[in-house]
């Protein structure tokens, strides 16, 4: 029964969900962790369930904690928002955000965000993740993160989404490349040896939709062939290497601009369609009448003319 639990007991359960190590959950509710480590020995009692196994990385949970906290995080989040959050003054907020979006989006868009909320929020912690968890959707639902930056859809009817900037796609090579000279034929962009990233599952429904690089799921069924003669595990080394080799690569424009701008690269219009596409940023609609995320989307509309400025 209700009268019996403790219901102090519940922001225990959900920071040991979120942080799944016990040091980091008592740093994050400012508690001791003796005091965190005797909570969970209550909350194990309560639900009569181990809640989670220790492993050399931290806590696991059980799928008795997994269902629980799916349960209980929109009522413990509506009971916050209750009773601390009617008012939120940026000033003086500590909260944690979680946001998660591909490396090549951090790169571009967290000194962006950085410099959006915390000259109003300097206490306001923030956590950005990567994008390539295969449960982005069920991590925004339970709470485990906020927000996902994303440029393809989350389709579904429990997710709300605001545009966060727009983006096009760029072919580059090297300023000096000896076939390439400010422009690309289709038969040149087939033929010439090409850098890219190694495929990886697509994520951003919430189930995996096949295996493809980024450029291939934004351009799709319009994607020319090429020659791949590199793969390589992240974009934010394809400038440099394409700099310094004849290799080409289609890649987001933002990434490029400093190299561009330095003389080392050319960027160029590519010889097909669907370059340009649009970043979003998504979370679940239990969240939507929080004063916090209120004053966060307020803040991305007054912030669109500078964030959606390629160079940025």
């Amino acid at each position: 029964m209700l009268r019996n639990q403790d219901l102090n007991l519940l922001p225990i359960f959900d920071a040991l969900m979120q942080e799944q190590q016990l040091s980091r959950a008592a740093e994050r509710l400012s508690m001791s962790q003796p005091a965190v480590s005797n909570a969970l020995k209550r909350l194990r009692l309560s639900f009569k369930d181990d809640l989670f196994v220790r492993t050399g990385r931290g806590l696991k949970p059980t799928q008795r904690a997994q269902e629980l906290h799916e349960a209980i995080v929109p009522a413990l989040e509506s009971l916050i928002h209750t009773f601390d959050e009617q008012t939120f003054t940026p000033c003086h907020s500590d909260r944690t955000l979680d946001i998660s979006l591909d490396i090549s989006s951090e790169y571009v868009f967290a000194p962006v965000i950085l410099n959006m909320l915390l000259p109003l929020a300097p206490k306001l912690r923030i956590r950005f993740h990567p994008d390539h968890s295969p449960d982005i959707s069920g991590r925004l639902k339970d709470g485990r993160l906020n927000y996902a930056l994303e440029y393809g859809p989350i389709q579904a009817d429990e997710f709300d989404s605001t545009h966060f900037a727009n983006e096009t796609l760029s072919v580059i090579c090297a300023s000096n490349h000896p076939l390439v000279k400010g422009s690309i034929s289709l038969e040149q962009y087939s033929s010439l040896p090409h850098v890219s990233l190694v495929p990886r599952p697509s994520f951003s429904t919430g189930q995996i939709t096949g295996e493809s690089t980024p450029v291939e799921h934004i351009v799709g069924a319009e994607f020319p062939e090429r020659n791949v003669e590199l793969r390589v595990s992240s974009s934010l080394v394809i400038p440099k290497i394409v700099a310094a080799t004849d290799y080409i690569a289609t890649i987001s424009t933002r990434l490029v601009l400093p190299l561009v701008q330095s003389g080392e690269l050319q960027c160029i219009e590519p010889p097909f369609k669907n370059r340009e596409f649009e970043f979003r940023l998504y979370w679940h609609n239990s969240r939507s009448k929080d004063p916090f995320h209120l004053w966060f989307i307020d803040q991305i509309s007054a912030s669109q003319s500078s964030v959606g400025k390629l160079g940025v």
